[in-house]
């Protein structure tokens, strides 16, 4: 109830947010976690043995804990507006989801993190000859900065991408290179999560409890523990050869068959995920769901038609990223398919200017293909084939500042509006369902020509000023928009593939993964199911592919 208004999940900054009368007992929080685990032997105890406080003293004191507990969450409860009954319907759905969970192959993620095990002393190894001992392990980030610096390579991080970009550079030195690519082949975030997997995995091999309902401000669902929304998309050309030599947990075998040990691990980490015996995977995911929902909710017109023509023919000429790039390299439609280079151009457009993006951007999604100028020559042919998107950032950025300048009022822009109540923003999307932002306020700018607003938010874990205070901008506003209304699409299909008989074990974005016995349903049913219209959208294009099979690979 407190995340879907965008206030804090968290008990105690709940009651001090609400500035309820009941607020937590910090000194019997503290009782109560360090009654949960075992305290060290008295001198006259075995010392092998496991004891715990449990006095009566320590006990009352907890119940009386618990019972303040009770009175806070009353009281919150009582001040917080109730889920409407679709949301309350969703939320049943997402501890159904929660209780069944899903299965993991243990033999096969053990035999990965075997060879995870056996690979990282041999990449430390070397980076430790390399650097002199400055740096003994792939891990320790600031010292690779620091060593990489003192080479004359600066960068402000060392994900993939970024080392990505460092290593087209033709000018550094062997030494510094051969860091690099260390760094990147041991680098993979992925295996980090074959111990949380294996760690939450149950008795019958299932882990539970993955999903928290409404953990983004969006209403999209968040990872809990092992996260399965981050695992690594497979990038190995033949996943199938890739699976069957991880799962002898030989790592010269790998190391013999590909360079990085670790990378293939993790494009492994999704095979991990299996059904039980005698079931099979049935998936499906919504097809750009994002960009169909940012040119409906703007009304960017030839947009939706090149989509809905692309649903209608499957013609690779009408597929609408080749349409993009079309209008980018100011080529007639048609120009370009599928396979076409430029596609990926179109791609990418949509992917980092959608939300008033720009360079920095793009880079997230492409590192050094491109010059900065080129870069900045897509960004303006797409607005400028945007028209109505770009309209529609500025827009609705308006509509929020009036909404918060003249509360109580009414305002709309396109298909949501905003109005501003008691202490919340709260904007409306298509569906009726509101998305809530706390403590809304105008803020001047630095050089004093311009106002924006500012709310406080859950990001990052804590509750405070959203952007640290810059405020929000009709990006901002615009992402959070198509974020809704793409929960929302799906949330619908969620029920209704539930309400079929589709066991869903995971959902992921805008996928769901359903398992079911192996003689039942089908990959077109589900699609069906996944691209019905809900009735406040129903000029929406929706479309989406499926799959099947024995493990989690898409």
């Amino acid at each position: 109830m407190a995340l879907a208004v965008g206030l804090p999940a968290k008990l105690e900054t709940l009651a001090d947010v609400l500035e309820l009368a009941n607020r937590k007992d910090r000194a019997g929080a503290r009782l109560m976690r360090q009654m949960a685990k075992p305290r060290r032997p008295h001198k006259d105890e075995n010392l092998s043995g496991t004891y715990w406080f449990d006095d009566p003293e320590r006990n009352a004191r907890l119940r009386g804990y618990n019972v303040q507990d009770v009175e806070v969450e009353l009281e919150a409860h009582d001040l917080l507006p109730l889920l409407s009954p679709f949301e309350q319907s969703l939320w049943q759905l997402s501890c159904a989801i929660n209780e069944c969970g899903f299965r993991v192959d243990l033999p096969f993620a053990k035999a990965a993190r075997q060879i995870a095990q056996a690979a990282v002393p041999e990449i430390d190894a070397e980076l430790t000859e390399i650097t002199g001992g400055i740096v003994s392990a792939i891990s320790q980030i600031a010292r690779l900065k620091t060593w990489l610096a003192e080479h004359n390579c600066l960068t402000e991080s060392l994900d993939k991408k970024a080392i990505e970009k460092l290593l087209h550079n033709d000018t550094l030195a062997p030494t510094v290179r051969r860091v690099l690519e260390l760094r990147l082949g041991g680098a993979q975030a992925a295996v980090k999560k074959i111990d949380a997997l294996l760690a939450r995995a149950g008795a019958d091999d299932r882990i539970r409890g993955a999903f928290r309902f409404h953990g983004a401000a969006t209403g999209r669902w968040t990872g809990e523990g092992f996260q399965p929304q981050n695992l690594k998309r497979p990038e190995v050309e033949n996943l199938e050869t890739a699976i069957t030599a991880v799962a002898t947990g030989d790592y010269a075998h790998v190391r013999s068959l590909y360079p990085k040990p670790l990378s293939v691990i993790g494009d492994c980490s999704r095979s991990m995920i299996v059904p039980a015996p005698g079931n099979k995977f049935i998936d499906s995911d919504l097809s750009a769901i994002e960009s169909r929902a940012l040119a409906y909710v703007a009304g960017e017109q030839w947009k939706l038609d090149s989509y809905r023509r692309y649903d209608a023919t499957r013609d690779p000429r009408d597929e609408p990223y080749c349409a993009t790039a079309c209008k980018i390299f100011g080529k007639p439609n048609g120009t370009y398919t599928k396979d076409s280079p430029e596609r990926n151009v179109g791609k990418t457009c949509d992917l980092a200017f959608g939300y008033m993006g720009g360079r920095n951007a793009w880079r997230k999604f492409e590192p050094s293909s491109f010059t900065d100028k080129e870069v900045e020559r897509f960004k303006a042919e797409w607005r400028a084939a945007h028209p109505a998107i770009v309209k529609f950032w500025y827009a609705v950025d308006r509509a929020a500042w009036i909404a918060v300048r003249e509360r109580g009022r009414v305002v709309r822009c396109g298909p949501i509006a905003f109005k501003s109540s008691g202490t919340f923003l709260q904007l409306k999307l298509p569906s009726g369902r509101k998305l809530s932002y706390p403590r809304p306020r105008l803020c001047t700018s630095a050089d004093g020509r311009s106002q924006f607003v500012v709310f406080t938010d859950n990001a990052e874990g804590q509750f405070k000023d959203c952007r640290g205070g810059a405020g929000a901008y009709g990006g901002i506003w615009t992402e959070n928009i198509v974020s809704g209304i793409a929960r929302d699409v799906l949330a619908e299909a969620m029920l209704r593939v539930d309400a079929a008989g589709y066991t869903i074990v995971l959902h992921i974005h805008d996928e769901l993964v359903c398992e079911v016995p192996e003689n039942f349903g089908s990959e077109q049913e589900l699609v069906r199911l996944m691209t019905r219209n809900p009735a406040w959208a129903l000029d929406l294009p929706i479309a989406a592919e499926a799959w099947s099979g024995p493990r989690y690979c898409k």
